[in-house]
């Protein structure tokens, strides 16, 4: 952490914690620590969210009206731009890299013995909340090893009810005549017990679960995380949600605009229950996606942004971003300096009044300061990205893509990303100076790397796993 947000966020974690017990005796009454309601959605677009003012065709009036109330993020980012590795990173708040999980698991290992998921000895955000005596919940999407030991109720989530898998079926009924397959693709689990046979839409059940945990948990400081797997494949909408939106042509968009929309009827609902206990004052909302959209997979929208899913351009690692705090952080801001799904933890241990301990290695920083107009900007730093065959990096002005990191001299480009978002302007062979400097500083960050533990490319991971799941 740079030593000026590490200062602003002691004085605001010290403050807290000063506060609580000296209120506390003179007003009873004194609210309990700030509760955490974190949603992370699942490959959904730049543009795929009304508050970014992107796209005509998307419904999102809960959404939006939170980030109308908060502060929306233009340049937030995540750590991959594929599922599993992105969610290692925001859940640790360090670089996944360092634990060598650069891709979601995968059919091939580097060498026998490797246990593919994220290392045992790495803390979660639902630890780190759990140790302050918060109630931790765990509602959606996981998607890490298949080993129960690596499943959220055995990493620092006191609740967990959702799948752990790339994928699921939105249509849950029949889970008892499903082949073994089958099964594996869609079963739901409440903690370590399988969720036997029930009908709904999955959507709409784990919105239901969200609400009854905060129903369960009110009187209590909690952190909730809730990862849809909306609006990542299998493009399944309810018959309702498609006929509201009718008039979109392109089946597969007017599908991905649907299940959307039913997600965001789900936010909806939390947010109608923590109106109900008068919390809303008290709770940080977070809003990201965990990688940008996939046009040709699931109708998503990234515009303006160049690249999609899978890729180190803007859309495959930008992401709709917005954080709200009631009462406490300024409503209608719209934030131009660069963040990333690290800082979320930071964030919200100061946010908690938690102090930081510098054996955790965080690598993201606090953004309270920023949100609340303690300053108006952070000190400069660099973001990174790295995976088998590309890798990023980039600073507040500049950035640089190198696609194949495989070959002896890959081609960079080089962006003036504060200025060109929709990387148009490959700038490399103007400002050799800048790709010589920002190839430095990834190769000191990388340093402290493992490589790649599993991957696609046979060549490079030659020993088959018995993986059989999906992406």
């Amino acid at each position: 952490m740079n030593s000026a947000m590490k200062k602003h966020g002691i004085t605001l974690a010290v403050a807290a914690a000063l506060s609580g017990p000296a209120l506390a005796q003179e007003a009873p009454t004194t609210p309990q620590q700030p509760n955490v309601l974190f949603i992370f959605v699942d490959d959904i677009g730049y543009a795929d969210m009304g508050f970014q003012n992107q796209s005509q065709d998307i419904v999102t009036p809960h959404m939006d009206k939170i980030a109308a109330e908060g502060a929306i993020f233009s340049a937030g980012y995540v750590t991959a731009s594929v599922c599993g590795p992105s969610r290692a990173g925001l859940l640790t708040g360090r670089y996944q890299q360092r634990y060598g999980y650069h891709d979601n698991t995968a059919p091939f290992i580097k060498e026998p013995g490797i246990v593919q998921g994220l290392d045992l000895n790495a803390k979660t955000i639902g630890n780190y909340f759990q140790d302050a005596g918060y109630v931790t919940g765990f509602i959606g999407k996981s998607h890490d090893g298949d080993d129960k030991k690596y499943w959220p109720h055995n990493r620092g989530w006191d609740e967990f009810y959702g799948f752990n898998n790339g994928a699921a079926d939105y249509f849950v009924s029949g889970f008892n005549t499903m082949n073994a397959e089958e099964r594996a693709y869609s079963s739901i689990h409440r903690n370590d017990e399988l969720v036997e046979d029930f009908d709904g839409y999955l959507t709409d059940i784990f919105g239901n679960e969200a609400v009854e945990f905060i129903d369960r948990h009110h009187d209590k400081p909690f952190f909730l995380y809730v990862p849809f797997n909306a609006s990542h494949g299998p493009m399944q909408a309810k018959e309702e949600d498609l006929e509201k939106f009718a008039h979109i042509d392109d089946e597969l968009r007017r599908k991905m605009v649907a299940m959307t929309y039913n997600m965001d009827l789900n936010i909806g609902k939390m947010v109608d229950k923590l109106e109900e206990h008068d919390l809303m004052d008290n709770t940080m909302i977070i809003f990201m996606s965990d990688n940008g959209g996939k046009p040709n997979g699931n109708g998503s929208f990234n515009t303006p942004l160049n690249g999609a899913k899978n890729t180190y351009w803007e859309g495959g690692i930008r992401v709709p971003t917005t954080i709200t705090w009631r009462g406490t952080i300024p409503a209608k801001q719209v934030i131009d300096t660069p963040m990333i799904s690290l800082d979320i933890l930071p964030t919200t241990l100061a946010m908690a009044g938690i102090e930081q301990q510098e054996k955790w290695q965080l690598e993201g920083e606090n953004l309270l300061p920023l949100l609340t107009g303690e300053v108006t900007e952070m000190d400069e730093r660099f973001l990174y990205w790295k995976t088998i065959n590309k890798s990023a990096i980039r600073d507040n002005d500049w950035k640089l893509v190198i696609h194949n990191t495989l070959v002896k001299h890959p081609k960079p480009e080089l962006y003036k990303i504060s200025e060109d978002i929709s990387e148009t302007n490959d700038l490399a062979a103007q400002h050799p100076e800048q790709v010589e400097r920002l190839l430095a500083a990834f190769e000191r960050w990388d340093a402290d790397n493992q490589e790649a533990k599993w991957g696609w490319n046979r060549n490079l991971f030659p020993h088959a796993n018995g993986w059989r799941g999906r992406n």
